[in-house]
């Protein structure tokens, strides 16, 4: 649990990395079976101009082959500030990421809870082992700063949307 809550944190100074930039706060990372960063990555959409350059995808790219190769394939796990949006729960699926960990939930456009939940890709997802916000002072962090951010854009938005990312 030492090396889960070392790790969220990381991919949160990734998000505020993110922040920075001007891009929603989400920040991801990658690490392998013996527990060494393989690589970083966040949420560059708005830098990149770009709708796929989530947090999670720059994380995964950035490991480059690493994760088809034994020993990782299966074995390597991917933290990320906010839980993973149905997007970026398919390249987990694709990238044989073994376990997921995420500092907060999103009910409004998590993906990974939602369809682990509806029974898609059972075969896949029987493979993963996924943890939801374990750290109830990083799930503040975290949720601070997605209120900063909507509020640098002009008010409070209910939920975590598509154009959000």
């Amino acid at each position: 649990m030492d090396l889960d809550r070392h790790y969220l944190e990381m991919a949160l100074d990734e998000a505020e990395v993110a922040v920075r930039e001007g891009c929603l706060p989400i920040g991801a990372v990658v690490v392998g079976p013996e527990g060494e960063l393989l690589s970083r990555g966040h949420n560059r959409v708005g830098t990149e101009s770009d709708t796929v350059a989530h947090a999670e995808i720059d994380a995964i790219r950035r490991t480059r082959i690493l994760l088809f190769e034994e020993p990782y394939r299966n074995n390597c796990t991917l933290y990320t500030s906010l839980e993973p949006c149905p997007m970026c729960t398919g390249a987990i699926l694709a990238a044989h990421i073994g376990r997921v960990v995420w500092v907060t939930n999103d009910d409004g456009f998590g993906g990974f809870r939602a369809m682990r939940e509806a029974g898609l890709f059972p075969h896949r997802f029987a493979r993963i082992e996924a943890c939801d916000a374990p750290f109830p002072d990083l799930d503040q962090r975290q949720r601070i700063m997605l209120d900063a951010w909507r509020a640098r854009r002009g008010g409070t938005i209910p939920s975590w949307t598509a154009a959000d990312r």
